[in-house]
């Protein structure tokens, strides 16, 4: 499960940059708890790429009414192609969503949140299904999305069973495609991020809140034992 991660950058001309889109977001900044039940930056492509900002958890089209969108914050990998809720935004409707870290807790009591980035402290994206709802009542289209996860990597798998599944930079552009639609082609896409270009550290309780989002969340509370 991913239910909790961070965006930091130092302007948002790199996210532009990065994910070669040219439209902008007014105030797009850092956010380093994101929560679910947010709205928050999604790549698309619609030739050229697009950002634009949708709410996490994802409510699918058919649905009565937005209650099903805090069971829907993350899909798993396995079996994806074939269940109801995604297997449509599977074929057609994949996004990125760009990070820089995303948080998992221990089992103890109390829980300990770690903070898991990329080595170089760069921005990356998870693979992403988003779809559109119409509210019933008065006709407003509500776009939100889900990120998906898969089996941990060893990092992870020291603090949690399950991970996001973070794209590889050369693999975002064949993941937005709208030409690829076939699952047996974006199947072998959803496998753990390698070890090797991942760390993680101990941060602070203060995550637990969603209300406080500064940049000393991320800031390691105690060096975590190296392991690899």
């Amino acid at each position: 499960m991913c239910g909790r991660y961070g965006f930091s950058v130092k302007n948002a001309k790199e996210v532009y940059e990065r994910f070669d889109v040219e439209n902008q977001l007014p105030d797009l900044k850092s956010h380093y708890n994101i929560a679910p039940g947010t709205m928050q930056p999604v790549i698309t492509r619609h030739s050229p790429n697009s950002i634009q900002r949708m709410f996490w958890g994802l409510i699918p089209r058919w649905a009565q009414d937005t209650s099903i969108s805090y069971k829907t914050i993350n899909a798993r990998a396995e079996g994806i192609e074939n269940k109801p809720t995604y297997r449509k935004p599977f074929r057609f409707q994949r996004c990125l969503i760009p990070a820089t870290g995303f948080y998992e807790w221990t089992k103890t009591k109390p829980a300990v949140p770690y903070y898991f980035q990329l080595k170089d402290e760069s921005l990356f994206a998870f693979a992403g299904l988003y779809d559109t709802w119409k509210d019933p009542a008065d006709g407003k289209e509500i776009y939100s999305y889900t990120i998906i996860t898969t089996e941990p990597n060893d990092v992870v798998s020291l603090i949690h069973h399950r991970m996001p599944l973070i794209l590889k930079r050369e693999d975002e552009d064949f993941w937005l495609d709208p030409d690829v639609i076939e699952p047996e082609r974006l199947l072998p896409l959803l496998k753990p991020y390698p070890n090797a270009e991942m760390k993680v550290d101990r941060v602070s309780t203060y995550v637990n809140n969603p209300k406080f989002d500064s940049e000393d969340l991320i800031k390691p509370e105690k060096e975590m034992q190296k392991l690899f």
